[in-house]
């Protein structure tokens, strides 16, 4: 039986990276003036304002007790939210409205800054209070990661970011000094 369960998380994962479904990053803010803040922040005069979240669920492809309960937790999480993958986030821009990302099932490309899988959703600000204790109270033994979109990509996920569970490594060579500038 376990064999079995095995093979058939193994060929589902498969076929979600052979589909290509891709990382949740970056979220890119045009008109984010990076430099302004890159400035400010190093003479200690301002931080840049958070414009949206992103949170996410990092799992390992390769193993059954990690692979499902974090598509199990997505599923709950979608259901509990009213989100299904016929609407998912579109593109790597400012989505404007919670949307469900691809599942990541590259077991971490190095143009992700996850060293793993994972599966993320995009979360405007006016939401942030609904469903991170909601996560909080029910990610179980998953692991989370939950961190600002501000344009200041590396902040963003190295200072500014908070872990639900384990702490795992990041890749910031991934992550741009700021985007869309």
């Amino acid at each position: 039986m376990t064999a079995l369960i095995s093979f058939a998380l193994g060929s589902v994962l498969a076929c979600l990276a052979m589909a290509g479904w891709a990382s949740a990053h970056p979220t890119y803010y045009p008109e984010v003036d990076g430099e302004m803040w890159r400035e400010r922040m190093r003479n200690g005069t301002g931080l840049p304002p958070y414009l949206s979240y992103h949170i996410h669920v990092l799992f390992v492809s390769n193993q059954n007790d990690s692979v499902g309960p974090a598509m199990e937790f997505r599923k709950r999480f979608m259901s509990h939210f009213g989100l299904t993958d016929d609407n998912p986030c579109n593109g790597l821009t400012h989505q404007g409205r919670l949307c469900m990302f691809t599942v990541d099932a590259s077991s971490g490309s190095t143009d992700s800054p996850f060293v793993t899988s994972e599966w993320g959703m995009f979360l405007p600000l006016e939401d942030f209070a609904k469903f991170v204790p909601w996560t909080m109270q029910n990610r179980g033994e998953n692991i989370v990661f939950i961190h600002p979109n501000s344009g200041m990509e590396k902040e963003d996920h190295t200072h500014w970011a908070v872990w639900q569970g384990d702490i795992w490594p990041l890749r910031p060579s991934a992550l741009c000094t700021y985007c869309g500038n």
